[in-house]
């Protein structure tokens, strides 16, 4: 992804944070404001080592863990477990 190295700085300490808090087993979500109407513009993109499927709009919906009653306009956090419990029940 191409951020400016203040983005970049930014996103190093909550990663930092990240690793911190699992290697501790401590459970907390984690946030990272996205200026949108700044020049915060990265265009990530996320790949694999091995082939996943494809993130449906289903998936997509169940890792959004909504607040400010499910106003997509205010903060949206996400969670990878509702992913995996979804892709995982069939197994």
């Amino acid at each position: 992804m191409q951020v400016t190295e203040a983005q970049g700085l930014a996103l190093q300490a909550m990663f930092k944070t990240w690793n911190s808090l699992a290697s501790m087993g401590c459970s907390r979500m984690v946030a990272f404001y996205v200026d949108g109407d700044g020049n915060f513009k990265p265009k990530c993109e996320v790949s694999f080592s091995e082939p996943v499927q494809d993130l449906t709009p289903e998936l997509e919906k169940a890792a959004m863990v909504m607040s400010e009653n499910d106003n997509p306009r205010r903060d949206i956090q996400f969670d990878f477990d509702p992913i995996a419990w979804n892709i995982n029940k069939g197994k």
